[in-house]
């Protein structure tokens, strides 16, 4: 007997499901799942406009998960803090009137990572053009400036600057270039070690500044910004300790003081 193969969707796949829950616990923002069959629309739609097999864009959730997480946190973020001489062509800016009137995104809604991952295969096997009609033909605002941006993220995240950040532990242990797989790596690590080393900190230069923070094993903060500014914080759990975490390596230093000074 022959049976139809099923078609596979995405929206709603266990790893697709996985990979948000994990984006926005690091990014800490608002998950938005309401109308849940309008997002579910408009999903398959952008999915048949990028041409891209679906089962293309299910192997970069399968194998390459991690990279994907990252992209997509760093070019959220990144993104969430373009400035409007950034975002529009140079004598398009609008109006100080105007700027008032946008909204920058509070959050995201489900299936967000659908639309990271058709980003994350164009740029990954190079195919610039393609990205580029597929943004217009989203009706992305400023389709040319965004795909720029988004290069720009892609090379960042695949090149990092050399020792742009180090993590280190009180035992002794470092590491250039920290991602958050190093993040997660120390916050299982910090469990095992004794009182005495319990310890560890990232710091990440921006500009000609050092930003610090040291993690001790009562998830207790201890964050130093540039030569001016330190004071403590103590973490509500290891999930608020990762998110900070995050918005450090992601260079996001106004994240971190908004979140530490509750």
């Amino acid at each position: 007997m022959w049976f139809k193969k099923r078609k596979v969707k995405l929206f709603h796949h266990p790893l697709v499901e996985e990979l948000e829950r994990e984006a926005v616990g690091i990014m800490n923002i608002q998950f938005f799942t309401s109308e849940l069959e309008t997002l579910e629309r408009l999903s398959e739609e952008e999915q048949r406009q990028s041409e891209i097999e679906i089962s293309e864009l299910l192997s970069i959730f399968e194998m390459q998960q991690t990279d994907l997480l990252n992209f997509t946190c760093f070019s959220y973020t990144k993104e969430s803090n373009v400035s409007p001489e950034e975002e529009y062509p140079s004598g398009e800016e609008p109006s100080r009137n105007e700027r008032t009137k946008e909204n920058k995104s509070l959050g995201l809604s489900k299936g967000f990572s659908i639309t990271y991952s058709i980003y994350f295969y164009f740029l990954l096997h190079n195919k610039l053009s393609q990205l580029d009609n597929y943004l217009v033909k989203r009706r992305i605002p400023n389709s040319k400036q965004f795909g720029k941006r988004l290069k720009q993220y892609f090379e960042n995240f695949k090149h990092p600057r050399s020792s742009e950040s180090y993590i280190q532990y009180a035992a002794g242990y470092d590491k250039d270039n920290v991602t958050i797989d190093d993040i997660d790596k120390a916050l299982t690590d910090i469990h095992e070690m004794d009182e005495e080393h319990g310890a560890f900190w990232i710091s990440v230069f921006v500009g000609d500044k050092e930003h610090l923070v040291e993690v001790n094993k009562r998830a207790r903060l201890s964050i130093l910004f540039g030569e001016d500014e330190e004071w403590k914080y103590e973490c509500k759990d290891w999930k608020e300790v990762k998110s900070i975490l995050c918005y450090l390596i992601q260079e996001n230093i106004e994240k971190v003081r908004e979140a530490t000074s509750k």
